[in-house]
Order: structure tokens, then C-alpha cells, then sequence
């Protein structure tokens, strides 16, 4: 098993309903071919005005990059403009052996009006047999 953790600590504005970046993992490698890489993304968000939910997405290469498994709204536990944690995990079944690529974990508001803010981001990465 091998294990890549990237830790954002800036806040990162999420603009009304645009998917923005909030972590990227570089550098990640399986070491045999057929290997499962499993990614586990959580994100504290401050939503902004009319937020109703939050999308979570992990994506191989940019932000422009290929969703890994399935993104749907998650609606928030409280009203806009409160802290709250949100978590994915998703698993990219790639054939091949491969070394230096990169993902990141992306946020994306749900029905805002106004900006939020990620206020903290844990990306993490496992590949297994």
C-alpha cells in the first residue's frame, strides 16, 4: 500500500457556483499494474448566500481532467453562511502502472448567490492491490 497526503491550509474563495481547486496531489504512482487507487477528499467550507448544498469532485489532472467516479450534491446540515465539513471517496480503477500523475479535489456551490470559502482541505490517496 502506498500513501500520498497533500494539506491545504489557505482559504480558497469559491466563487457563487464555480467548480474551483481546493487540493491537488502530485506525484502519485501505482507500483504494479492493476492496482486500485482510492482518494478521500474532506473540505470545511463556509458556504455563501443562497447555498443549498455542496459538490464535491476528485479529478485526475487539472480541473479540466476527468471526474474519478460520481460527484452529487451535498446538502447542507445548516443554513448559508455556516461552517460545515463535507467528505468524498471515490476509487479510479486505471490498468497500468504509471508514476507521476496528478488529481485534485475540487468544490463547487450548489445554488449560491454569493461567495464561500474553503477554509480547510485533506486530500488523500491509497493504491492497493
Amino acid at each position: 500500500m502506498r500513501k500520498t497526503v497533500t494539506y491545504t491550509g489557505v482559504d480558497a474563495t469559491l466563487v457563487t457556483t464555480a467548480e474551483t481547486v481546493v487540493a491537488t496531489l502530485t506525484g502519485v504512482a501505482t507500483q504494479r499494474p492493476g492496482q486500485v487507487l482510492s482518494f478521500h477528499g474532506e473540505i470545511g467550507i463556509t458556504s455563501g448566500v443562497g447555498t443549498t448544498g455542496v459538490t464535491l469532485r476528485v479529478r485526475q489532472d487539472s480541473l479540466t481532467g476527468a471526474v474519478v467516479g460520481e460527484a452529487s450534491p451535498d446538502t447542507l446540515s445548516g443554513a448559508a453562511g455556516t461552517t460545515e465539513t463535507h467528505t468524498i471517496d471515490v476509487a479510479d480503477n486505471l490498468p497500468g502502472e504509471f508514476s507521476g500523475r496528478t488529481y485534485v479535489l475540487t468544490a463547487q456551490q450548489v445554488g449560491a448567490t454569493g461567495n464561500g470559502t474553503a477554509t480547510r482541505a485533506t486530500f488523500t490517496a491509497e493504491s492497493t492491490p
